[in-house]
């Protein structure tokens, strides 16, 4: 990850602990020797394999993809308290830069999408984790949002 991408995750992640917590479990990627759509495939499962293997169990899954749910600020701040109201921990899956296996999709309760734009993976983590700080600061009345 490029410094400048890492010191801002540090920033929100730092953030977040002092209010509660997130971890960040990041999983390496398949790596290709070439872009065939089957090697493609091959690495979105080799992927998905290293992935479930870390997901904490009875976890709320809720997969990134540019397909998915989108909402405004408050509204995902609303989400979360009844994600946290209804589960011990909630897992937002992030996918490199093929995306995430359709195993993984349907895994999840639903999919949630930062916009329809296209981002690299590496940016959503800060995006979701500013979104995820922003939220909690609306539910807290923390004079953050606007």
């Amino acid at each position: 990850m490029p410094p400048a991408v890492r010191t801002l995750v540090n920033d929100y992640q730092q953030r977040l602990e002092r209010i509660g917590g997130v971890s960040l479990l990041e999983i390496a990627e398949a790596r290709r020797t070439g872009d065939s759509v089957a090697e493609r495939q091959q690495g979105l499962l080799w992927e998905a394999t290293r992935l479930r293997e870390r997901l904490p169990p009875a976890a709320l899954l809720l997969p990134l993809e540019s397909g998915g749910r989108s909402m405004p600020s408050p509204a995902f701040a609303a989400e979360m308290q009844s994600w946290r109201d209804a589960h011990a921990t909630v897992c937002f899956l992030i996918g490199g830069p093929d995306g995430l296996h359709p195993d993984i999709l349907r895994l999840g309760a639903w999919s949630l999408s930062l916009g329809p734009m296209t981002f690299p993976h590496m940016l959503v983590r800060v995006l979701l984790l500013e979104q995820l700080y922003r939220a909690y600061t609306i539910l807290q009345r923390i004079p953050y949002h606007r």
